[in-house]
């Protein structure tokens, strides 16, 4: 297990290179408070401690305290946001990872990376309430808790979101249905499918990071019916809805993409570039009272101590999709 985290991380690295710091600038085409604005003074880093379970990756956050997985063991890391020492919550084991992560109420949802595992804990104990298994050759990478309980995971090797209904949830087991997303989405080497989000409870925009395009993608009785979003190609890791704007989380150049989606989440428009001297390799966000939380992955590097980032929220405005 270890020499397959081992060669993931290259492929990681690879594919989210990054250069290091970078400037400290917005470079959005929005207007008023979006263009201009330096992030320096509010950004404060949070930091994994230890940082011996390998690279962070996924965040889920429940008001103002976060969690942070691994994907080196699948240890994840509880933190607040009045406190920049994030500690052990969940201690992992060989052969476990935690990628993509949500809360909902008392659950964390976790999708396994390589290990083709969705995995559903109890907060309060920390003791395992659900378990599925996708099977081997995937990469669950990030999910979604929809309205209605059930969980829609990406998978970034296959072809193929996955579905676990609410009942399979509180039954505690089941068999995942997969949801074919090909021929509308052409999978190529790398990393494909990996951040989503809910639009309601029947759309989700996902990215696929290895062509830097976005979709929609619509649930529908029968199965799914899949757009291609207008928008400008990007790096896309992490995707996160926040005062209805997207958020893409970008790993080279390390930056996050804000976008505002129109004619019914069919086209996307870039309306603001934020960077930061503290992102290293960032992967995923969440959102915490006032503050964007930034997973610095940093794959490339792997520089310890881990850390996250904690960017002010920008002010948005009404979603008119």
């Amino acid at each position: 297990m270890k020499r397959l985290w081992q060669a993931l991380a290259a492929v990681l690295a690879l594919a989210l290179l990054t250069s290091g710091s970078v400037a400290l600038a917005d470079h959005g085409k929005g207007k008023g408070k979006d263009k201009g604005k330096n992030r320096a003074a509010a950004t404060k880093v949070f930091t994994l401690s230890p940082s011996t379970h390998g690279n962070p990756e996924g965040v889920a956050t429940k008001g103002g305290t976060f969690f942070v997985g691994t994907v080196g063991d699948g240890t994840i890391y509880r933190g607040t946001t009045d406190n920049t020492t994030v500690t052990e919550f969940i201690t992992g084991a060989a052969g476990k990872s935690a990628v993509g992560m949500k809360v909902r109420g008392q659950r964390l949802y976790v999708a396994g990376g390589a290990t083709g595992t969705i995995t559903v804990y109890n907060i309060q104990t920390k003791a395992v309430v659900a378990t599925f298994n996708t099977g081997a050759g995937g990469f669950l990478n990030d999910l979604v808790v929809l309205k209605n309980g059930d969980v829609i995971v990406t998978d970034s090797f296959r072809p193929t979101l996955w579905r676990v209904t609410a009942a399979q949830v509180n039954a505690g087991s089941g068999t995942p249905q997969a949801i074919p997303v090909a021929p509308e989405i052409t999978f190529q080497a790398g990393f494909n499918l990996n951040g989503i989000v809910a639009r309601s409870g029947k759309r989700l925009i996902v990215v696929q990071s290895n062509t830097g395009k976005l979709f929609r993608v619509d649930l529908t009785a029968t199965g799914r019916t899949i757009t291609a979003i207008n928008a400008p190609t990007i790096n896309g890791d992490g995707l996160l809805m926040d005062r209805g704007r997207l958020i893409a989380v970008q790993g080279n150049p390390a930056a996050l993409k804000f976008f505002k989606l129109r004619s019914g989440s069919t086209r996307a428009e870039l309306v603001a570039t934020v960077t930061d001297a503290s992102l290293r390799g960032p992967s995923t966000v969440g959102r915490a009272k006032k503050l964007l939380l930034v997973v610095n992955a940093d794959f490339a590097a792997s520089r310890t101590p881990f850390t996250v980032s904690g960017l002010p929220r920008q002010a948005g405005d009404d979603d008119d999709d």
